[in-house]
């Protein structure tokens, strides 16, 4: 009876200790790492790494010394440095075959070194990824040779692969040293917000070129302290860039990257969004350069409807240009308060409601 009551023990440590999440049954990812640049003559991709990965797991973007021959990469090797170390990961789940995933870093300009602006407003870019998935017709088909996958159309290409429900791609890039030095080379302000957004095309215009903007429809951001991420739910054409994606109050619409790109003209507070709102809303503000472009006390206080100071979000000086700031309501009771933005002896203020 002990020697059956022990067996059981071990049967449900073992059952217990088992990591269901990265079980057997995942699908694989056979992934490939591109450089991309054109010139008149065409496309030209180097590969700079390639294996195999699980859904639930990853690769990380590998340290490499770009080469100068058969095509040369060495004009981008800061642009390449900025990015290792990022991760690249699938949910478990998130698949319901296996795939070849390659993914470009593309957008690249031979004469700068850097990503060649895009978006409807030229945005400067920090990433540029274009990522191409196949699903594998066969979920038996199992390469032992990642080398050995096709490059050819021979698979079903899908330009905006989704994944199933509640389940994201996620890319972690570290800010690293090389990473903020990049971002000084390319002119954005180490205390700027950066932003993820998928690159869409929309429309042709009367000259026949295709116009297109950011789309930040199925993105999540995490700008922090020591890193960017970015989760979403499909897959395509993905660029980072300053500033925040937001939509237009009234359509929904995505209308682009909202950031230091241009300075404001006005001083100018917006309407927090969502309004009613529990328990968080965001608060977004313009800052002009009529006085200084470096150097602006900024305040941002909330108060209730007696006037009694609640918060304060902003006390701080800051750069001409637009921000946005997260307000967290949950220690306050169902009400109208009032938020209050201050710079250089100008006042702008609106109301808001916590509704719970």
């Amino acid at each position: 009876m002990r020697a059956r009551a022990v067996i059981v023990l071990l049967v449900i440590l073992i059952l217990g200790s088992y990591n269901w999440n990265y079980g057997q049954d995942s699908n694989k990812v056979y992934y490939k790492v591109f450089m991309e640049k054109s010139n008149q003559y065409g496309t030209f991709p180097i590969k700079i790494d390639e294996g195999i990965f699980k859904e639930g797991e990853g690769f990380v973007i590998p340290e490499s010394v770009l080469p100068s021959f058969p095509y040369n990469f060495t004009m981008f090797q800061e642009l390449y440095d900025a990015l290792v170390g990022g991760y690249f990961s699938i949910d478990h789940g998130a698949l319901d075959k296996d795939i070849i995933l390659k993914l470009y870093i593309s957008n690249l300009d031979s004469e700068t070194g850097k990503y060649k602006p895009e978006g409807e407003d030229s945005d400067t870019l920090f990433a540029y990824f274009e990522i191409r998935i196949w699903e594998l017709p066969d979920s038996t088909y199992s390469p032992d040779d990642v080398s050995a996958l096709p490059d050819s159309s021979f698979y079903s290409e899908d330009m905006s692969y989704y994944f199933n429900e509640n389940k994201f791609a996620r890319l972690v890039l570290p800010k690293s040293d090389k990473f903020m030095s990049f971002l000084d080379t390319i002119g954005i302000a180490r205390d700027d917000s950066l932003s993820f957004a998928f690159l869409q095309y929309e429309d042709w215009d009367s000259s026949s070129v295709k116009t297109h903007d950011w789309n930040g429809t199925g993105i999540e951001i995490i700008d922090g302290q020591d890193s960017i991420t970015f989760k979403a739910i499909h897959l395509s054409k993905v660029g980072g860039g300053r500033g925040r994606i937001h939509k237009d109050r009234e359509t929904n619409d995505p209308v682009g990257i909202l950031g230091n790109s241009t300075i404001p003209d006005d001083f100018k507070l917006e309407q927090n969004y969502p309004n009613p709102f529990n328990p968080e809303t965001k608060i977004r503000y313009s800052i002009p350069n009529s006085v200084s472009p470096n150097n602006n006390f900024v305040k941002l206080d909330v108060y209730n409807v007696l006037g009694e100071k609640i918060k304060t979000l902003i006390n701080e000086n800051q750069r001409a240009g637009h921000y946005e700031v997260l307000f967290d309501a949950s220690e306050l009771a169902s009400g109208i308060y009032i938020y209050s933005l201050q710079s250089n002896n100008m006042i702008l203020t609106r109301k808001m409601i916590v509704l719970k």
